[in-house]
């Protein structure tokens, strides 16, 4: 969920307030002729910064030669919108006299070495709008280096502990291997049969099953999940200086699979009785990285195509309103029929055969999904740039890492454990695939509250200007509380089918 969306909602709201001059309203670049007011910039123009944001105290003088007192905004030129956007009335000039004016103001980095603001002050008189335009230079190296040498030295801790961590997972994962009980025949799932299945006698659903679960298929997720990493670097690159982009993209890639593997492969143990081949959770992790494919181009064609009407029809303001209405609305039915179209292909296979199952494969495609969105947040939507500096680009990895991943985990899960409820049902075993579509209805609500959720988040960091997030913590503790209870009766139904010989 874009932490944008929240400016957008602000921005958004300000703008249908009121159209006269106040804080929020926009103006056209020649509302008002430059110089028609006679007012002087106390300062010289240009600032070097080495930490953002970082606060100004900009101070000017106006002089009003109306007979009538003239009250004074300051606006800044919005350079998205190619408007004057209205920050605030600074106060009112007397009739025929000098008056002082101050506004202390948080310049913060936006991703390049040297930037060019232009702000003005505007007043309203008996002739019309009235105003003179200053321009501000600001250098940000200083800043750079300083950002280069923190995120490099978090490449040098990250990716060393990233790799000792990820080996040390995978072996301990292959001590593992083998020690649940597996109802299927024996010799079922070696190594030649991964690549190539025995598939005599066995109904077509599960021979579309093992073409998922085949590596050759693995393959083709995993470029289409490179695909999407080179554009994650080429947006980055896009936005950011590109030494620093560079370097977040590979702290980012390198910590971006961490909880995903530690939430599944900690799932998959639960299961004592009757543990899935390593294949199948894998498989499904591999399939959330293609349905992070699928749902991006998806995406993007709805906001593309609806953002552009929008905009057609209300302006601006239709394009932000529709730019948050898809977020929370269209883009998590979108990504979780995605994710779940994988757990819905899984479970023509036998090995889905109960409740507890389909939790594990919908959970893993889940956390596959969000490895990849998290780099994307990592390296470009969350990046120092946009996060507010370094400490709050660590922050929010650390965030993503723990929440985004578990949730969006729990949502898949919801259409495997509905999947898995019913084959594990002798009446509803014939309609098992049905169950794709409540558990998907019940997975985009509550990717949708969260996405919802996450847009109030937002909001009060905004109004705040600190990362303190509330709502989507507390929902992710009642969902998982929640699911840890289903989990539980999962696993005793299980424990029950095992020891029938079902």
């Amino acid at each position: 969920m874009r932490l944008a969306l929240a400016f957008t909602i602000l921005f958004t709201f300000s703008c249908l307030s009121s159209a006269a001059l106040e804080a929020g309203i926009l103006l056209e670049r020649d509302s008002f002729a430059d110089g028609s007011i006679l007012a002087d910039f106390e300062a010289n123009g240009s600032f070097s910064f080495s930490q953002s944001p970082s606060a100004m105290k900009l101070s000017f003088m106006v002089v009003n030669p109306e007979p009538k007192p003239i009250d004074i905004y300051l606006a800044v030129f919005d350079k998205d919108e190619k408007k004057w956007a209205v920050i605030k009335q600074l106060g009112r000039a007397p009739p025929r006299g000098t008056m002082m004016f101050e506004y202390e103001t948080n310049f913060e980095y936006a991703g390049l070495s040297s930037e060019t603001d232009e702000f003005a002050l505007i007043g309203e008189s008996d002739k019309g709008l009235v105003g003179k335009v200053f321009t501000i230079e600001e250098n940000w190296e200083d800043y750079e280096r300083q950002l280069k040498s923190s995120i490099g030295l978090a490449a040098l801790i990250a990716l060393p502990s990233a790799f000792l961590l990820m080996v040390a997972l995978g072996i301990f994962v292959y001590s593992q291997l083998g020690r649940g009980r597996l109802r299927t025949e024996e010799g079922e799932y070696t190594l030649s049969t991964l690549f190539f299945p025995r598939v005599k006698g066995r109904p077509i659903s599960e021979l579309i099953a093992d073409v998922m679960i085949n590596p050759v298929f693995w393959a083709f997720e995993a470029l289409s999940g490179l695909v999407l990493v080179c554009l994650i670097l080429i947006f980055s690159i896009s936005m950011i200086n590109w030494e620093i982009a560079l370097l977040i993209f590979v702290v980012g890639g390198a910590v971006c699979w961490l909880m995903p593997f530690i939430y599944v492969i900690t799932i998959w143990l639960l299961e004592v009785w009757e543990r899935e081949p390593l294949r199948f959770p894998f498989a499904l992790f591999m399939w959330g990285i293609f349905a992070a494919f699928i749902a991006f181009w998806l995406n993007l064609a709805v906001d593309f195509i609806g953002g552009g009407i929008s905009e057609s029809i209300f302006g601006s303001v239709g394009s932000g309103l529709f730019t948050l209405l898809s977020a929370i609305l269209i883009a998590p039915f979108i990504e979780e029929f995605a994710k779940g179209f994988g757990v819905l292909i899984a479970s023509g296979h036998h090995e889905l055969d109960d409740t507890f199952d389909g939790i594990l494969y919908g959970f893993a495609a889940g956390a596959g999904f969000s490895a990849i969105e998290n780099w994307l947040y990592f390296a470009v939507q969350n990046n120092p740039a946009a996060a507010g500096g370094f400490w709050g680009w660590v922050f929010l990895i650390v965030y993503r890492s723990v929440f985004d991943s578990l949730g969006h985990g729990w949502f898949t899960a919801c259409i495997g454990g509905m999947i898995g409820f019913m084959k594990a049902r002798q009446s509803l075993r014939r309609y098992a695939i049905l169950g794709f579509f409540p558990g998907w209805l019940l997975a985009s609500v509550l990717h949708a509250l969260f996405n919802l959720f996450a847009v109030v988040d937002g909001i009060i960091n905004v109004l705040k200007a600190f990362p303190v997030f509330v709502f989507n913590p507390a929902m992710l503790f009642l969902t998982t509380l929640v699911f840890a209870v289903i989990i539980t009766f999962a696993l005793k139904e299980s424990k029950d089918r095992v020891e029938r010989g079902v």
